[in-house]
């Protein structure tokens, strides 16, 4: 199985079609069992298997932990994630949580929220997980990303864990990046950014420095000619062609039709997904 762990706001919501567009009904975008759980636990996995999933290639999610033990119910798995250089991703999470999330609140308190600081070291290593751990952590992956080089990680990706389609169109994009961009460039907020960074610039700085060019050596001569054929091929996938496709439309049937109004029920809570 193909374990993605899902890090808010480095194009995970795309990354999830290219996953559904290739492995179809096998495919799952989790969702949380139990809504007071920090991850999801092998338990909740066997149950969600049982249920819905008996021949689960890959699933993807925000709950979904590489230190969870999760591999006591599948066996080996492939784990997979893309991480974002952390004052634009936490820039751009400020940003959609105004623009899409209802948020009212001043950049300067949104900042002090504690599920704000290095949101990235969190989910690779847990709530207390610290930069130099979380870098000990991206060892046990098979694959990392950057949503930078996002066309480029995919076809390296394709090439490490194997799939057969990784076209996309892209999904949600921003109306506006000006807040983004304000953020970033205003002194005093870019140094807020950098106060509650500090593990994620330590792990964006190793990905950067020392994973993304071995996972280059190892696909071998003749990346830059595959991303340029890849990208030509990319060019015209449009949503409706991404969402026609037999292997996506089963995915959704099965999610939103079975596991999702499943999940509703045992949790109880109807806005779940």
């Amino acid at each position: 199985m193909i374990g993605v762990v899902h890090i808010h706001k480095t194009a995970g919501t795309t990354l999830a079609s290219v996953f559904k567009g290739s492995f179809g009904h096998r495919h799952c975008d989790v969702l949380p069992l139990d809504l007071d759980a920090p991850h999801l636990t092998p338990d909740q996995l066997q149950r969600m298997i049982d249920r819905w999933y008996p021949r689960l290639d890959s699933a993807l999610g925000h709950s979904l932990r590489v230190y969870a033990g999760l591999e006591s119910v599948v066996g080996d798995i492939e784990w997979v994630t893309f991480l974002r250089e952390p004052l634009e991703r936490t820039a751009s999470h400020y940003q959609y949580d105004v623009q899409r999330g209802g948020v009212d609140l001043p950049f300067e308190e949104w900042i002090t929220h504690d599920l704000v600081r290095d949101r990235q070291t969190r989910i690779i290593a847990g709530d207390d997980g610290t930069g130099a751990r979380a870098i000990d952590l991206l060892g046990r992956f098979s694959f990392i990303g950057r949503s930078d080089r996002f066309d480029e990680s995919l076809v390296l990706m394709q090439h490490v864990v194997g799939m057969r389609d990784i076209r996309y169109a892209s999904k949600w994009v921003a109306p506006s990046n000006e807040i983004k961009k304000h953020l970033l460039t205003d002194p005093a907020k870019r140094a807020m950014l950098v106060s509650v960074n500090r593990n994620d610039l330590m792990v964006w700085e190793h990905a950067v420095a020392e994973v993304f060019p071995k996972q280059r050596a190892a696909f071998g001569p003749g990346l830059d000619d595959a991303v340029a054929a890849f990208k030509a091929r990319n060019a015209e996938m449009t949503r409706f062609r991404q969402y026609a496709r037999p292997r996506y439309a089963a995915y959704v049937a099965k999610w939103r039709l079975g596991y999702r109004p499943w999940v509703r029920r045992v949790t109880g809570d109807p806005t779940a997904g």
